[in-house]
């Protein structure tokens, strides 16, 4: 146990000092890509044991959960309920195009239909697998490997390319920016009013099993806030740093790990679905930007196929409208949910019986 605790004491002063290299650098996004480059260090090059703390990422992810919430003001809340129809046909194009990287998946990796439908699918990665297991004909190990190692492609591809449309979204930095810092907007009764709400929501949906609950949580909770009180503000950026890093470390971990694990040709068809898959997005939300008023960088970020923990890191980064994207991956999250995966059982059943006819 003294070991563990030592590897992970050297992860965390490695990736906060790797963090500090790249902030004081001006490198986009440095406690995202720091607490990444410090725990491959550990695990590829000193070969330590990491074993990062469940409940020090999980509080990571709250705390962005925070920042997200506190960016739903009733005005943003208003400009969402104006662009329903952008977030619906942005969340259903993207599935859209997974369905079709899909067919090509299946043909560079020589896997059958449903092991590549399962693999392609992005936003529900619980679901995904879960159906692998329960589908005989699913390859457990490629869905697994697939849907995993895609945030390797997200974390590295996302980011610069969000960053290089990030001038469009320039007037949501500005709105941002008028906001005062949680140390000087509240007051320590405040604080702990707000701490203790979120830590029952908290409990409350990790018991009911609802999806991206640590993201929710304190969302609902922020929303709530928002509107009950008038009182707004944001995260102090020490304390946003901190956030980040504790949960990247873990991210960085698990990085580490799948490295080892792709190889071949799976590696290269793996490769060539998750590079299609996020410039796919981009193409499509290029297009959709000829029809909607909202800028190519918020659209690509609502449409991009990663995490919604990693993809809010990078509107923060790049300044733009947090509440908006968060509101598209939720849409897309409950969709997969409610209507694509029922959808996909229903159809690997339907080829499983036939199959056996």
């Amino acid at each position: 146990m003294a070991m563990i605790y030592r590897n992970n004491f050297i992860v965390f002063a490695l990736s906060f000092l790797i963090s500090g290299i790249l902030y004081v650098s001006h490198v986009l996004l440095p406690f995202m890509f720091g607490p990444i480059i410090g725990a491959i260090i550990c695990v590829k090059i000193f070969k330590l044991e990491v074993k990062w703390p469940f409940w020090l990422s999980e509080l990571g992810i709250v705390l962005l959960g925070v920042q997200i919430g506190t960016t739903f003001t009733k005005n943003v809340i208003m400009d969402i309920k104006d662009n329903w129809l952008s977030i619906i046909v942005v969340s259903i194009s993207i599935l859209l195009i997974a369905l079709v990287m899909a067919l090509i998946f299946k043909k560079i990796a020589r896997i059958n239909t449903e092991t590549a439908v399962l693999s392609v699918i992005p936003g529900a990665l619980t679901q995904m697998l879960v159906m692998a297991e329960q589908d005989k004909r699913a390859n457990l190990l490629v869905v697994s490997l697939t849907q995993t190692s895609r945030i390797i492609f997200v974390v590295v591809l996302v980011p610069f390319i969000s960053y290089f449309f990030h001038d469009d979204s320039a007037h949501s930095a500005g709105k941002i920016a008028k906001i005062l810092p949680l140390s000087q907007a509240l007051n320590i009764w405040q604080m702990l009013i707000i701490a203790i709400a979120v830590f029952i929501v908290y409990l409350i949906m990790s018991i009911l099993n609802v999806p991206t609950y640590q993201l929710l949580a304190p969302l609902i909770v922020l929303i709530v806030w928002n509107f009950s009180t008038g009182i707004t503000f944001a995260l102090d950026h020490w304390l946003l740093n901190i956030a980040q890093l504790i949960y990247m470390i873990r991210i960085g971990v698990q990085i580490a790990h799948l490295l080892s694990d792709l190889k071949g040709r799976l590696a290269i068809a793996i490769t060539i679905q998750n590079i299609m898959l996020i410039f796919g997005a981009l193409v499509m939300v290029y297009i959709i930007h000829f029809f909607d008023n909202n800028p190519i960088n918020e659209l690509f970020l609502g449409a991009a196929p990663g995490g919604l923990n990693q993809i809010v890191l990078v509107a923060l980064a790049t300044g733009a409208d947090v509440a908006m994207i968060t509101s598209y991956h939720i849409f897309r999250i409950f969709f997969i949910i409610f209507i694509i995966a029922p959808s996909i059982n229903y159809f690997l059943k339907y080829r499983s019986k036939k199959n056996k006819d």
